[in-house]
């Protein structure tokens, strides 16, 4: 009878642990457990994950466009001192003090808007004294203009590799034509006489 006695004690066993196991795997012993598919159970559900990862997105592009607006924002004060200047590393823009873009950096050093042997004068004003001279721009990039504005569309990028001649000066822009006979507008504060 003892080895009766024996099979039923562990049966009982095995049957309790099995009914405390499970009442403690629905909550009934285990205290509050998490529902299914909530941000505490570790099997959510896919629209749970969709949501959290949606609302991450949303708070990291908040956070991308607050850090845009301040780089525009730093931008515009460069673009106020004298010169302007281009950056480093990435696309910027050379602005003069009127507003808008005069010239375009192409990421690879510094470069200002005056350098040694600037055509303009220390009063930064364009001289038509340079008309028919031969010329070449100052900054790493510059922008050849439609029109004498920064507004006007781009017609082409010049560096200082770029010869053209002086054909106007008018209102702070030089009006050039290049060997290939193309006109434009360029800044006067980038335009060096040769």
């Amino acid at each position: 009878m003892k080895r009766f006695d024996l099979k039923a004690f562990i049966i009982l066993g095995i049957i309790i642990s099995v009914a405390v196991g499970f009442l403690y795997g629905t909550g009934i012993l285990g205290g509050e457990s998490d529902n299914p598919g909530s941000s505490g159970d570790p099997l959510t559900t896919q629209s749970y994950a969709d949501s959290a990862i949606n609302q991450r997105v949303r708070e990291l592009d908040e956070r991308i466009a607050s850090l845009e607006a301040k780089v525009r924002s730093l931008e515009d004060e460069m673009a106020i001192l004298p010169g302007g200047t281009t950056n480093t590393g990435g696309s910027a823009s050379t602005t003069p003090a009127g507003g808008g873009s005069a010239a375009a950096g192409s990421g690879a050093g510094n470069s200002t808007g005056n350098s040694t042997g600037n055509s303009t004068g220390s009063n930064g004003a364009v001289s038509s004294s340079n008309v028919g001279k031969t010329a070449s721009v100052t900054a790493e990039v510059v922008n050849l203009r439609e029109s004498a504005s920064t507004s006007s569309n781009i017609k082409q990028r010049l560096t200082p590799n770029d010869t053209f001649t002086i054909t106007k000066a008018d209102n702070g822009w030089y009006q050039v034509q290049l060997s290939d006979g193309t006109l434009g507008w360029v800044f006067g504060e980038y335009v060096r006489v040769r």
